[in-house]
C-alpha cells in the first residue's frame, strides 16, 4: 500500500482544475444563504464556475405573496452573485429553470456533472431534512449522496477562514483536499487544521502525525504556509467543542470528511450523531460535508 508521502507527491497539478459549484436557490429573495455566502466568500475568478438549480417550497401552490417565481427567484439570485462580480451564465444544464424537490434528484445532476460542492441554503437543507426524516440509512445515505455538500444556515457574512477538522483517516484527508482545492486561491482565508482529540486518550506523536499529513495536503493543493495553523481541541463532547471553536475563531466554514475510520472523535462517523448535531446546530460558519472524488 503506498505511503501518504507517495500518494501527495503523485498528485496533479491542481492549477489544472476547475472549481465547479451548484447552489441551490429559494423562491424566498430573504432566504438566499447559499448565493450570498459563496458571493462572500469567494472572489471571482475564471476557473470557479458557477450553476444555479430551483429547490422551492414543497408546496407549490403556495399563495405567499412574498414568494417569486422560478425565473425571477434564478434571476435574483443571479443578481446577488453578479453584485460582487461573478459571472453566472446559465442554470444546471439539467435543470432550465425547473424545480428540483428531492436531494436525490440534486445528488443526481451533482454526479453526472461532477460538481466539486452542492451548495445548500434554507430550501436545500429543508430537502435534506426530509431526506434524513423518511429515507435515512448510514449505507444508503453515503450510495446516493457521495459528494462534497455545504450547509448554508444563516451565514455570518462578517465571518473569515475555515476549520478544518481530521482524525487520521482517508475522508479526512479528502476533506484537506477538498479545503485546499477550493480555498487555495482564495488568500484571504486562512485554514486552521484541527485534531479533536479524546481528552482521556491521548497520542501526541499520532496527533502531531495527523496534523501534518493534512497540513501537507493542503500544502500539496497550494495553500500557502503562511495561511495553515494547527491545534489540537479536547472535548469530551465533541460535537460541542467544534461548535464552541467554531464560535470563538469565527470561521466563516467548517470542514469534516463524510465518513471517519481514524483513531480520533471521527472513528465510527457515517453521517452519524456527530456530523448530524453540526447540520443542526452550527449557524454562522457553512458546514462543508466532504466526499469523494479526492485525489487520493
Amino acid at each position: 500500500m503506498p505511503t501518504t508521502e507517495v500518494l501527495l507527491e503523485t498528485m496533479p497539478d491542481p492549477n489544472l482544475f476547475l472549481r465547479k459549484l451548484l447552489i441551490c436557490v429559494s423562491e424566498d429573495p430573504a432566504l438566499l444563504h447559499g448565493a450570498r455566502f459563496v458571493s462572500n466568500f469567494f472572489q471571482p475568478a475564471e476557473d470557479l464556475l458557477i450553476d444555479l438549480v430551483l429547490t422551492p417550497q414543497t408546496d407549490l401552490a403556495g399563495d405567499d405573496p412574498d414568494r417569486l417565481s422560478s425565473p425571477d427567484a434564478l434571476h435574483w439570485a443571479v443578481a446577488v452573485l453578479e453584485e460582487k462580480g461573478f459571472s453566472v451564465a446559465k442554470t444546471c444544464p439539467d435543470a432550465s429553470g425547473k424545480p428540483f424537490l428531492r436531494i436525490s434528484d440534486i445528488a443526481e445532476v451533482a454526479d453526472h456533472h461532477r460538481y466539486d460542492a452542492v451548495v445548500l441554503g434554507c430550501r436545500g437543507i429543508r430537502r435534506l431534512e426530509e431526506h434524513l426524516n423518511t429515507a435515512f440509512k448510514e449505507t444508503v445515505f453515503d450510495q446516493n449522496l457521495d459528494f462534497p455538500f455545504w450547509i448554508c444556515r444563516e451565514p455570518d457574512l462578517t465571518r473569515s477562514g475555515v476549520l478544518l477538522c481530521v482524525d487520521g483517516s482517508k475522508p479526512g484527508l479528502c476533506a484537506a483536499d477538498h479545503v485546499g482545492m477550493m480555498c487555495a486561491p482564495e488568500p484571504r482565508h486562512a485554514i486552521c487544521v484541527a485534531y479533536l482529540a479524546d481528552p482521556n486518550r491521548r497520542d501526541h506523536r499520532d496527533e502531531a502525525l495527523i496534523l501534518d499529513n493534512a497540513v501537507r495536503m493542503l500544502r500539496a493543493n497550494a495553500v500557502a504556509e503562511s495561511r495553515i495553523s494547527t491545534k489540537v481541541l479536547t472535548a469530551a463532547d465533541h460535537a460541542q467543542g467544534i461548535l464552541e471553536e467554531a464560535e470563538r475563531g469565527r470561521y466563516a466554514a467548517v470542514a469534516v470528511g463524510r465518513a471517519g475510520a481514524g483513531r480520533g472523535m471521527m472513528a465510527d462517523w457515517q453521517f452519524g450523531s456527530v456530523s448530524l448535531r453540526l447540520f443542526r446546530e452550527l449557524c454562522g460558519a457553512s458546514l462543508w460535508v466532504c466526499g469523494y472524488p479526492c485525489k487520493l
